[in-house]
């Protein structure tokens, strides 16, 4: 039952992120005066049935919301914003893992300075998560816009990036092909939730999900 309560919880927020951020293209000023979030704004749905004990949730497994992944310089922004939310030790697990999923990214360019000048082009479009792949590999001089799980996100963070302008990218299924950290915080409170949803629309390749928490 708390796992369900959870996924209504986010379900609302992210509702409000699409609705706030995603549903039309925006200019870049206009992209950076909406980052600006208030999450005390955002309205919870109370839950209608008595809560249980966050010690013995649904069917005996405790539920967590899970944030990530990410990989290079998100890696740090994530973690200070983790940080922020100022919760105990145990609250919270921070996972490296491997990264099988869909990669939105910039096929490699042609130099190091037209990655850099691509890179540039993205934040005159108020997109500034991204990474340029450094690494002497064949993918050296891409630039990484996102890893997700399933191919719907993917595709969905895709039209996204068309909407505001960007071209060229793409989205290809990708096998243990970079390290990712995810993070998972158990039975969180509603005011949690919320800063979460706040946290995710800062890094907007990122994903929120209720998931069982993992041993």
């Amino acid at each position: 039952m708390r796992a369900l309560f959870l996924l209504f919880v986010l379900a609302n927020l992210v509702f409000f992120a699409w609705d706030r951020y995603l549903r039309a293209p925006v200019s870049a000023e206009a992209h950076n005066r909406q980052v600006e979030i208030t999450p005390e704004k955002i309205r919870i749905v109370r839950e209608t049935v008595p809560p249980r004990k966050a010690n013995a949730p649904a069917g005996g497994t405790a539920a967590c919301m899970e944030w990530g992944a990410f990989a290079g310089a998100a890696v740090a922004r994530a973690d200070a914003a983790m940080e922020e939310l100022g919760l105990p030790a145990s609250q919270f697990k921070r996972v490296t893992v491997e990264a099988s999923g869909y990669w939105v990214y910039i096929p490699p360019r042609k130099s190091r300075n037209e990655a850099e000048k691509f890179a540039r082009a993205l934040k005159e479009l108020g997109v500034t998560e991204f990474t340029v792949v450094q690494e002497k590999t064949e993918w050296r001089n891409a630039i990484s816009l996102g890893i997700f799980r399933s191919d719907e996100a993917a595709q969905a963070f895709l039209k996204s990036l068309t909407r505001r302008g960007v071209t060229g990218a793409v989205a290809e299924k990708r096998e243990n092909f970079l390290r990712q950290v995810v993070f998972y915080v158990r039975e969180p409170s509603e005011a949690t939730v919320a800063k979460l949803a706040a946290m995710r629309a800062q890094l907007p390749a990122s994903e929120v999900r209720a998931v069982p928490c993992p041993a």
